[in-house]
């Protein structure tokens, strides 16, 4: 299983991958290769960080007199040990912000994995001390996260920081799919406020840590495997990954491609799978709770969230079967009730003549059969009468 890896020759801080070790595995005979599959479906390398950071040192030398924010992935340490080499050479201040940063940059520090010269990092609210051109403003919040550092400037929400007109905001780093339109907001706020911004499309700032299509040729002509599972990817780079080990001699049939829950035996000769699947399902971790979230709680806070709700609670006579006088409605998120009197009027009628004639005497009321018909039916006018189905929560009391 290789996980995430790249072909670097000229890597930052790190050794190059160890070819020989690998070449010696396949010289031994590997019976299974499970090998990461995300950009296998892009031509050629996968960019070195020593060509990222010759495109970064060309930013700040063509920018001497503006400030510079930057933002990138918090665990991309080499990244960040190329900023800050970067703002030695050309007399800049580096300002960490970002819990996530600033914590994994102490981190970092204290094992020797970043070298930081005397004097170049500063607390982030020293930045007012320096002129622009002394700063280089390392932060969080590439992928247009809401309440992430980049953001919260952008939207002159952070306590300090806010955009000048000349300032260059460098995106280093790739958009996560799925994070398209939040990253798209992001800019456009960044572009409304007359910033200079630089990403990854326009040049080569960021280099994934996900093998293109040569790496995955080279990966699989070194270790030369029986049989080859591509993992880490949507199914179309799972297909185009199996079809790069097809071209460098794995046999068709000895290519799984297997989705979430396959179970799969290797043998010496031979590879069987399962027609059953493992079961697998989503956990989700909410405060506290792990695992305890289930369908019917998600489902009722999406409906929640596109219609509202709206409570209904009623008195019922237990000795002659009527609503009580007195009938309270709770509108949240569905409509603003000082503006829909009528229809407040009219449903305030609908749920007394419901619960008039679901109720009985003597205290032979089935309460339940009286909930439902109110959620069912009071759900039913309304969206007659707006289209729209807003979660209705009966509360009945008996007195």
């Amino acid at each position: 299983m290789t996980g995430d890896y790249k072909f670097d020759e000229h890597p930052i801080g790190e050794l190059p991958a160890d070819t020989k070790r690998l070449q010696e595995l396949g010289d031994k005979g590997v019976l299974l290769l499970m090998s990461d599959s995300t950009d296998s479906h892009k031509k050629g390398h996968s960019i070195s960080e020593y060509e990222v950071k010759g495109n970064l040192e060309e930013i700040i030398r063509e920018n001497i007199d503006r400030r510079i924010i930057m933002a990138t992935f918090s665990s991309l340490i080499t990244r960040i040990q190329q900023i800050f080499d970067l703002a030695e050479i050309y007399n800049r201040k580096v300002a960490i912000d970002g819990f996530s940063m600033k914590r994994n940059v102490e981190i970092a520090k204290n094992l020797g994995f970043l070298k930081v010269g005397k004097g170049i990092q500063i607390d982030a609210n020293e930045v007012k001390n320096y002129k622009p051109s002394q700063i280089i403003y390392l932060c969080t919040g590439a992928q247009g996260e809401g309440n992430a550092v980049l953001m919260r400037i952008a939207n002159a929400e952070h306590r300090f920081m806010r955009i000048l007109p000349n300032d260059v905001v460098v995106f280093s780093s790739s958009v996560i799919p799925g994070n398209e339109r939040t990253v798209q907001r992001l800019k456009d706020q960044l572009y409304r406020q007359d910033a200079t911004v630089v990403h990854y499309q326009m040049m080569d700032i960021h280099s994934g840590g996900h093998p293109a299509e040569d790496d995955v040729k080279s990966m699989l002509r070194l270790v030369r495997p029986k049989f080859f599972v591509p993992v880490h990817g949507n199914y179309f780079m799972l297909k185009i990954h199996s079809q790069h080990a097809q071209a460098m001699g794995v046999k068709k049939e000895n290519c799984i491609l297997a989705e979430n829950g396959t179970i799969m035996h290797f043998e010496a000769n031979a590879c069987t799978v399962d027609k059953k699947k493992a079961r697998n399902l989503n956990i989700f971790v909410d405060g506290l709770g792990v695992g305890d979230v289930g369908e019917i709680v998600l489902r009722d806070r999406q409906k929640m969230a596109e219609d509202g709700m709206f409570v209904i609670i009623v008195t019922i006579d237990a000795k002659t079967g009527k609503v009580g006088d007195r009938i309270d409605i709770i509108s949240r998120g569905f409509v603003y009730m000082n503006e829909a009197k009528d229809l407040m009027k009219d449903a305030r009628s609908k749920i007394r003549d419901i619960g008039d004639k679901t109720s009985h005497k003597d205290k032979t009321t089935n309460w339940v059969y009286v909930k439902d018909n109110l959620r069912d039916r009071i759900g039913q006018f309304l969206f007659q009468r707006t289209h729209r189905r807003p979660l209705v929560l009966p509360v009945v009391m008996e007195m």
